[in-house]
């Protein structure tokens, strides 16, 4: 019975985890397409769709840079942390070999002065067998004792000695680790730059409110259309459970912002240059670039990637159709298919998608249909 319950167990798991790799390759093989396509509709724009492909790859770079340089930064913080160790660790050593040194030395000083006289005394002052053998027996006892302090005392030393050249060598890396660091924030630098040309020519061809309008109307339809193939490929698992308590429809009203800041844009607000025709289906919350951007609930990405109006979009489905979106982001930290906790930061704040200023497209998704996300997270961002 046990053994039937095993090979039970394991096949459900088995079978789950054939589930789990199909749908990432099918969420895979789907972004792929997105891209295709949308690199067809920008040769299909001519200069306007080169102009955008262009700044996609400048945010891209960016992206790239800002993830190198986040990862540079935690791996410089552990070897501070370890260099401090190392540090404290020789102080304490140091401590530890002056001591031995001192107690030596206070011992050679006491058995030289002890050994003054010459040891035929011992025998021609007068003194008992029984405290000549005493004594006799003390000096043993000193020279036995003054052996394992020296022993210890070069131990010590040792000790120490190891412990300065790790510390010299995690400096060493440190360094590396520095120089690593301005490297990639050169690379970042230079990225931003690209951006701004590439940004300023895009704006000098969408002049008129006509072709903004279209360009924003290309931007929501080529949106729907993710989504829409997003919801056909997303199949349920079990693992969410693992990762909620709850169903994320009864989360509302009690969900929190995914970055902290001003919400410059409520949901449903017309949006900018589109005549009061289109309307904000999210919201956009003002915040300083490189701030984190964390899952509102668990869930899984099923997009990743730049998407055109909304420069790097993350799209979480969080199961039940629910789904939630982070755009306009400077990176993104975790790739499609994998599983993130609520509160797992997930994206750094930023201005990709050609944005002039700073902050975070956030919006609620159920089969498709917009929810305004001041009616599911709770206070302000």
């Amino acid at each position: 019975m046990l053994l039937f319950t095993c090979l039970t167990l394991a096949s459900v798991v088995g079978a789950r985890a054939q589930a789990a790799d199909s749908t990432r390759q099918q969420l895979q093989a789907l972004q792929t397409h997105i891209e295709q396509v949308t690199r067809q509709l920008e040769a299909a724009q001519g200069e306007r769709g080169k102009l955008t492909a262009e700044l996609r790859r400048a945010e891209e770079a960016i992206a790239h840079a800002a993830t190198a340089l986040r990862d540079t930064r935690k791996r410089l913080a552990g070897q501070r942390a370890k260099l401090d160790r190392l540090d404290r660790r020789a102080a304490t050593e140091q401590q530890a070999v002056q001591g031995e040194v001192d107690a030596l030395r206070a011992q050679i000083i006491a058995a030289y002065r002890m050994g003054r006289e010459p040891a035929i005394k011992l025998f021609l002052n007068q003194q008992g067998p029984a405290r000549l053998g005493r004594m006799l027996a003390y000096y043993d006892y000193l020279n036995q004792a003054r052996a394992a302090d020296i022993a210890q005392a070069r131990k010590a030393l040792a000790e120490l000695i190891a412990t300065r050249r790790q510390a010299a060598a995690q400096r060493r890396q440190l360094q590396a680790t520095l120089n690593a660091q301005r490297a990639k924030q050169t690379a970042l630098q230079q990225a931003e730059n690209r951006r701004r040309i590439a940004l300023s020519k895009l704006d000098r061809i969408i002049v008129s409110k006509r072709t903004r309008l279209a360009n924003l109307q290309e931007n929501e339809k080529r949106l729907q259309k993710l989504l829409s193939s997003v919801r056909q490929t997303v199949v349920s698992d079990a693992s969410l459970n693992a990762l909620s308590q709850r169903p994320f429809g009864q989360l509302r009203g009690r969900l929190p912002w995914p970055t902290a800041g001003t919400l410059a844009v409520r949901f449903n607000t017309p949006r900018s240059g589109s005549g009061g025709t289109l309307r904000w289906q999210g919201v956009f919350i003002n915040a300083p670039k490189g701030q984190a951007v964390h899952a509102i609930d668990a869930g899984r990405v099923v997009f990743a990637n730049w998407l055109s109006g909304y420069g790097l979009l993350l799209i979480i489905d969080h199961g039940h159709g629910y789904m939630s979106l982070y755009g306009h982001t400077q990176a993104i930290y975790r790739g499609v298919g994998t599983w993130v906790r609520a509160g797992e930061t997930v994206a750094s704040v930023g201005d990709s998608g050609g944005r002039r200023t700073q902050g975070l497209y956030f919006a609620i998704r159920h089969n498709g249909a917009p929810l305004d996300p001041s009616r599911w997270c709770g206070g302000r961002p």
